[in-house]
Order: structure tokens, then sequence, then C-alpha cells
């Protein structure tokens, strides 16, 4: 037995020193893959792709394939996973091609469960020490499938298999709301109520203990919490429901704004409805018209009657109006859009020339970015809002997929939502720097906005979402509108 535990041990350090090592390699060219001229870059995976016939470890193809991508010659790739792959059968790259080439592309559960247990017997996680959080990932999708086909049982047994417990709130919540929204609230408890004391421990662990990894689970403190708390309310336990989200408040009081909806529901259901009240206006003033019921409602309690509340309304409404003003002078700029020409859905280019007379909307997004899509209502209803105005043009910009058959992805999730965007696809690189569009406007994130003028200028950069409708909507009009006026530094 000891022998075994000081193999595993020996195992454990040479990997991670080979990964280190070849991290320390990654960053070494960091630089190039940046910064560097496109000739720069053609150099670079010269050099790597003579290297590789030396290569003796997988960490080596690993990285050099990282590189490629980062220097955009993606072509060259295929030809080198292929000889790892074949070199190290067993190892991680042939393992994460089944991964994502066969068991997320599976449609039934059933499917899925045979090609899990194939990846365990093909690659035991024990023999991929510090990477617990691919499998988890496997284990989550799977655990997700049997919620959908309503196999609660299934689904939190393959739930609990998890092994990194700051990410496996990611797995488990998805699970709990899928249940919650078939109605089964007995199973969805238990597995929120896991989610929440992680989070819980993260968020109370001593400042010089939280890493990134605490920080990470933290975050899913409000979401789990809201999902937890609305199952009291809709209990009526609504005493309960307040006490654990003042408990939030106290340990966690930057994620008040999540827990708003939640709370002023409880508030109002035990009495307390001036600081529900309080909470509403607030949430009003922020663009969540939504709650207007509930806001008139309270009015009505606190005042007696309704007399006043048309004023009341459009006083808020003019705060929340000056707020977003207030809010998109953060986001000025003033330079030179760089120009584009991108093939749309259909074939079609569309240059940012041919704009030119236009105030142009550009949103950064790519199908697996969660606050893109997010937004999409929003922005779809401020497009709405200038359907009849020829002198704006919005353009949904396609960037970072990581799919080979990105182009009919997109396709499907437009059409899908029915979405009646102008998609352009963000994989034209520059003759000179090897860039695509999103480095050229200096995108580190998405999503990332742009406001051009209509004489090309970048006028507003914007990042980041919101899942309101009614805020996007009325911050596109200010920020369009302001665009539309000549510039006056």
């Amino acid at each position: 037995m000891k022998k075994t535990l000081i193999t595993a041990f020996a195992l454990s350090a040479s990997l991670a020193y080979a990964q280190q090592k070849e991290t320390d390699r990654f960053q070494q060219y960091q630089p190039i893959w940046e910064n560097g001229t496109l000739a720069q870059k053609d150099s670079l995976a010269s050099v790597l792709l003579s290297e590789v016939k030396t290569y003796k470890t997988e960490a080596e193809y690993r990285t050099t394939l990282n590189l490629l991508h980062a220097l955009g010659h993606e072509d060259q790739m295929a030809s080198i996973e292929a000889v790892a792959k074949k070199k190290f059968p067993k190892g991680s790259l042939t393992r994460d091609a089944y991964l994502h080439e066969v068991y997320y592309k599976l449609e039934t559960t059933s499917e899925k469960e045979k090609a899990y247990r194939e990846l365990l017997k093909k690659w035991p996680a024990t023999k991929f020490p510090g990477d617990e959080l691919t499998y988890d990932y496997a284990i989550a999708t799977l655990a997700g499938s049997y919620a959908k086909d309503g196999n609660a049982s299934k689904a939190t047994s393959y739930l609990s298999e998890m092994k990194e417990r700051f990410w496996r709130g990611n797995g488990y919540l998805p699970v709990a709301q899928t249940l919650l929204a078939a109605g089964d609230t007995s199973s969805a408890t238990p597995i929120l109520k896991t989610v929440l004391d992680d989070a819980y421990y993260y968020i109370t662990l001593p400042e010089e203990e939280k890493d990134n990894k605490a920080r990470f689970a933290s975050m899913g403190y409000a979401g789990s919490m809201s999902t937890y708390v609305n199952i009291l309310v809709n209990q009526g336990k609504y005493t309960e429901a307040l006490g654990l989200i003042e408990k939030a408040l106290q340990i966690a009081p930057e994620q008040g704004d999540a827990l708003s909806n939640v709370y002023y529901k409880s508030l109002m259901a035990t009495g307390r409805k001036l600081e529900a009240y309080n909470i509403l206006t607030k949430l009003y003033t922020k663009g969540q018209f939504n709650v207007e019921p509930d806001l008139k409602a309270v009015y009505a309690d606190l005042n007696g009657s309704m007399q006043g509340y048309e004023g009341f309304n459009a006083r808020l409404k003019e705060d929340l109006v000056k707020s977003i003003q207030d809010h998109i002078k953060e986001m000025a700029t003033f330079k030179i859009a760089p120009a584009f020409e991108l093939l749309n859905l259909k074939g079609e280019k569309v240059s940012l020339a041919s704009l030119k007379g236009k105030v142009v909307v550009l949103d950064f997004w790519a199908t697996w970015c969660q606050p893109c899509i997010r937004s999409f209502p929003g922005m779809q209803a401020a497009q709405a809002e200038y359907a009849n105005d020829k002198d704006v043009q919005f353009l949904f910009i396609n960037t970072w997929e990581r799919d080979k058959e990105y182009k009919k992805n997109v396709v499907s999730f437009i059409e899908k939502n029915n979405y009646p965007f102008e998609v352009l696809y963000d994989d034209q690189k520059d003759a000179v720097t090897g860039q695509v569009m999103a480095a050229k406007y200096g995108v580190e994130g998405i999503p990332a906005k742009f406001i051009i003028d209509k004489e090309g200028n970048i006028r507003y950069f914007l990042t980041g979402s919101s899942p309101n409708v009614d805020y996007i909507k009325m911050e596109m009009k200010e920020l369009i509108e302001s665009a539309k006026k000549p510039y006056k530094g």
C-alpha cells in the first residue's frame, strides 16, 4: 500500500512539473501570439512544426497545439493532433477528442451513459491526477440528461460522483432547475441545499484562504440562494426565506441585487411593506418594469389609494433615464473604427465602408456565451425599436467559436430562436497581423458592444450584459441617439 501511495505521489508530482514547464513555454511566446505581426506568427509556427518530431511527452504536443491555435494556424493542428493521439492512445488528447467528438454529441441518455462507462474504462480518472474537472463536466452532462428524462434518482446519483467541490454547483444547479420546472420540488430541494452550502463555505473562508477557485464558487451563492428561497416563497415559508436572505446579505452584501426579487416578495408577505416598497422602487428604476403590479399594490397599501401614482411613476422613469445617461458617459470613447468586410449567414459580404452614413451597433457574441445569449431578447427589442430607422444598423458579430462546425451551429441557433439578426462570421484574418476582427477591436471578453457613428468613429464601447429587456432597450436608445449627434469632445 505504501509503495502504491509513493508511486501515485511521484506520478502526480511529475505531471504537475510537466504541466508547469509547458505553461511556462506557452507564456514565453505570449508577445508573439498576442501582438506579433503575421510574419512573426508564421515564423514561430514553422519553428514549432520543425520541433514536433523531437517531442517525447504529450504535454509538449498539447502546448504546441495551443500555440498554433493562438497563432491562428488551426489548419496545421489536425496532423499534429493525429500523431499525438497515435503516440499516446490512452492520453488526455485522445480522451478529450472522445469527449468532444463523441460523448457530448450524443442525444439519448442511454447512449451517454454507455459512452461515459467507456470513458472511465479507457481513460480512468485515477490516471489523470489534477484533471478531475474534465470528468465532472462529463458527469454533469449525464446527470442533466437524466434530469430531463425525469429520473431524479439517477441524476442525483451521478451528481454525487463529482469531485471538485468548487465547481460542482455548475452541475447541481441546472439539474435542480430542470427538476423544479417539472414540478419535482422534493428532489430539487436537497440538490439546491448542497449548492448553497458549498457556496456559503467558500464565501465565508478567511480572506487569506480565498483563491480563484473560492471566488468562482462564491459567485454561485446568489443564484442558488435565489432559486432555493423561491421554493420557500412558493411554499409560503416567508419567515424562513427572510432569514436565509438576510443572512446572505450580511456575509455577501454585494449580491443584494441578485436577491432583490425574492427579498421584496418575502418582505411583502411578512408585512414589512415599507422595506418591500424601497426595494421595488430600486428595481423599477433599474428598468425592471415587470415588478410594477407589486409596486402598485404596495403603493396603494402605504398611501391608502392610487392617488399620485402616475406622477410618481413618471419620476421613477426620469430617474432611470438620467441614471443611464450618467452610466453611458463611462463608456464614451472616440477613435476610428477598424475597417472590416465579413460574410453574413447567406454568404454575402458586409463591410463597414458600405454602412457609412449609418449608426452601427456591433455586438460580439458566441453560441457558447451565456451572458451574450441572455442579452439577446433585450437586443432584439432594441433592434425592433429602430426597425424603421434607415440610419441605424445592428450587426451581430459571431466570434471565438470553438467547434469546427461553427457555421452550422450558428445558423441552427439563430433559426431555432427566430432572431431577426444580421449575423456576420468573424473568421477573416488580417493579411498583416493575422488577427480576426474581435482582436482588431481590442475585444478581451464577450459580450462586447460598440456604437459607431455615421462617420465611422467608435463612440461607445461596453462589455457585459443584462437579462433585463427594458433596461437594454432604453440603454441602447440612449447610446444610439447620442451617437447620432456630432462629437463634441
